[in-house]
């Protein structure tokens, strides 16, 4: 008889193909199935906590894109984006009018549109990308007040107006002379475009005295702080001065060729929109243009929307480069760390300056890192390392700035996990860092396959989640002390098609009526009642129920309503999903092919409830007793062993199968098995 003990499942779920390779480290800490359960950082296991109902889409017929929106770790929000509308998410609630009506804004978006969108927020604007569209802002300008606008790419300062100019002197040798003037934003330091031109006649400087000069005067603008004054040297504006006043005084001062007007360009006229955004050392950075797919364009430095740029070139200058490479790969995601990650059709790239400054007056570095390629998925970034989507949509890697190569490499994060991908894409992607560190991938199939992913600890654990539903979308967004996931559910309920935009609920539980895990659930808590209504969403659904840490199932909603048999003041109702939890074949060196039989299974948990299945090789139920403290109180949560005993015989196969089909908490420390193998296949 052998005794063996798995006491760390940070595998995760693995590969069928590797079931035999019980000689990979893997394999020690892998498993057959987890479903609807989630691999934590210790190297436990817990089932996931159930979905929340939040509010129905606002049409059930279109698909809707889940988007975060974060001032503050306090002030955080998910946009409902939808066919032509947003709408808006806080703290689990829908934010509606003084009226009860949703708050709502038009968008020119169209449903097929939305998974497209690239965006990248600076405190409470939000700037959204589509090839297709215009760039746009979307900004919170209260809590009840949204506004969506085009983009102006100029200067947020305009020009001085009414510009004049008077030469005081002799006129032996006349010539002209030609100035503009420039704004400075009192609170950016952002300069405006030039002005229009003005123009003089007075003497050739050569021959001007020490009382001749020409003096310069034009309206202020408001919110400068300062004006500066350019002057015409053989077609270039040459700087002159600075002055505080609307006048300023040309006394044969000798222009600066080194720092000239700025010369306005928007890189975005006729519809050349970019495809993707993001911020990098103080500047707005856009890619992927529509004419140009490998171009990548920087704002001014400490600007969002001004892509000036002069004669020579200045360090603090707009940004305008290309991709060199032999193959058109688009610029798909452009992700800012020490250096500016580009995720191209084809490869990744770094680009930076010599020095580490991203300026327009140096040379700019361009490095491919790696030829994989990027999806149309966004990617997150954990810690300093980068997760995305592989070019085909079945490939979950990172990438991260390794010291030994002086670049940036990754792994394939999904290659011992790949039956979880075969035949399907991730379609949508987000991660929660607090508390569990988990990548959420929604598939193409509807059914979400997450990663728990800790690089430093080598946590690489996948779990895949289903409900009954499809899941469409997801974001995550920091409320309190965790991040916390939503996800766009759709589901059939009474004969009609619905899609809800659900919560995961919190999995920090200190007994069994606190806890939620049921989907499309709502929560009830207060005086004792027996009836529920408000569950028209569940209509003619077969729903559990746990009643102050008791469950009831198989209860049909009807008339929106269900009733209990006796009257509870903590309640939750919804569908019910099941955790899943199989181990791999139990082999030892030389054990493959050989009979094998359980004898007995001790499983540590941890606040948990014992009412769960424990499930032998054959299928056949295994004893689970549970603690005197379980059966005398509904709210109680144990933590220790519990032991169970086989009554089956030998096969091929020595594996545990847990199943948890109730609403309680489960978490998984350790599971120890005593096999006896035989040494015949009799």
């Amino acid at each position: 008889m052998t005794r063996y003990t798995q006491k760390s499942f940070t595998g995760g779920e693995i590969s069928p193909a590797l079931y035999s390779r019980n000689d990979l480290a893997k394999y020690s800490v892998g498993l057959q199935t987890l479903k609807n359960g989630f691999v934590r950082a210790e190297g436990c296991v817990s089932n996931r906590a159930g979905l929340e109902l939040v509010c129905e889409v606002k049409n059930s017929n279109d698909k809707v894109k889940l988007i975060p929106f974060s001032f503050n770790t306090e002030q955080t929000y998910i946009i409902e984006l939808g066919a032509k509308y947003a709408r808006f998410i806080k703290d689990g609630g829908q934010i509606t009018n003084t009226n009860g009506s949703p708050v709502e804004i038009q968008t020119s978006y169209t449903s097929d549109s939305l998974f497209n969108i690239k965006y990248a927020q600076n405190a409470d604007v939000l700037t959204l990308c589509h090839p297709n569209y215009a760039p746009c802002e979307l900004s919170r300008l209260s809590h009840t007040n949204w506004q969506l606008k085009s983009i102006s790419f100029s200067p947020s300062i305009v020009p001085p107006a009414n510009l004049s100019a008077t030469w005081t002197g002799g006129n032996e040798h006349p010539t002209t002379y030609k100035y503009v003037v420039t704004a400075v934003s009192k609170d950016t330091y952002e300069e405006s475009n030039r002005s229009a031109v003005v123009s003089v006649t007075g003497e050739l400087e050569g021959y001007w005295g020490t009382t001749e000069y020409i003096t310069i005067t034009f309206s202020a603008v408001a919110n400068a702080t300062e004006y500066n004054i350019y002057k015409n040297v053989n077609g270039i504006y040459a700087y002159v001065g600075t002055t505080s006043s609307t006048t300023f005084i040309d006394d044969k001062i000798e222009p600066d060729l080194s720092s000239t007007a700025p010369i306005f360009t928007n890189p975005f006229d006729k519809s050349n929109y970019p495809a993707c955004v993001n911020y990098f050392q103080q500047r707005k950075v856009y890619g992927c243009l529509k004419n140009n797919p490998q171009q990548l364009v920087a704002s001014q430095t400490s600007t969002n929307n001004n892509f000036n740029v002069s004669r020579p070139l200045n360090s603090t200058d707009a940004i305008n480069i290309t991709l060199s490479e032999r193959e058109v790969n688009e610029i798909r995601h452009v992700i800012a760390l020490n250096d500016l990650i580009l995720l191209t059709s084809g490869g990744e790239w770094s680009l930076n300056g010599a020095d580490g400054a991203f300026t327009a007056s140096d040379s700019l570095n361009a490095s491919p890192q790696s030829f994989y390629g990027c999806s149309q998925v966004s990617p997150v970034v954990s810690g300093n390392m980068i997760l995305f989507v592989q070019s085909g949509g079945s490939v979950v890697r990172d990438l991260g700035y390794t010291y030994i190569s002086n670049g940036y490499d990754g792994e394939e994060l999904s290659i011992f996990a790949n039956h979880l991908f075969d035949g399907k894409q991730v379609v949508d992607m987000a991660y929660s860092k607090e508390p569990y560190r988990i990548l959420w991938c929604v598939m193409s199939d509807g059914t979400v396959n997450a990663l728990t992913y800790n690089k430093k600890q080598e946590v690489v654990g996948w779990h895949r989640h289903e409900t009954k539903g499809k899941f469409e979308s997801v974001a995550v967004i920091r409320e309190g002390f965790e991040d916390v996931p939503y996800f766009v559910v759709k589901r059939q309920i009474n004969g009609k098609t619905k899609r809800f935009i659900e919560r995961l609920a919190s999995r920090f539980v200190q007994k069994t009526s606190d806890g939620i895990f049921l989907d499309c659930s709502l929560r009830y808590q207060g005086t004792p009642v027996s009836t529920l209504s408000g569950l028209n969403h569940l209509e003619n659904e077969t729903v559990n129920i746990l009643a102050d840490g008791c469950v009831v199932t198989d209860k049909i909603v009807k008339n929106g309503k269900i009733t209990l048999d006796y009257p509870a003041s903590k309640i939750v109702v919804g569908l019910p999903y099941e955790f899943e939890l199989k181990t791999l074949n139990l082999e030892g060196e030389n054990t493959h092919g050989l009979i094998k039989i359980i004898n007995e299974v001790n499983i540590n948990v941890d606040k948990s409830r014992e009412d769960f299945f424990i499930i032998g090789s054959d299928g056949s139920m295994m004893q689970n007793i549970r603690s005197i403290n379980s059966v005398n109180n509904a709210d109680f949560l144990y933590s220790g062993s519990i032991n169970a005993f086989s009554l089956y015989d030998y096969s091929q196969n020595a594996q545990v199968h847990i199943k948890q089909i109730y609403p309680f908490p489960l978490t998984i420390n350790s599971i120890s098995i005593d096999v006896t193998v035989a040494d015949t296949n009799a």
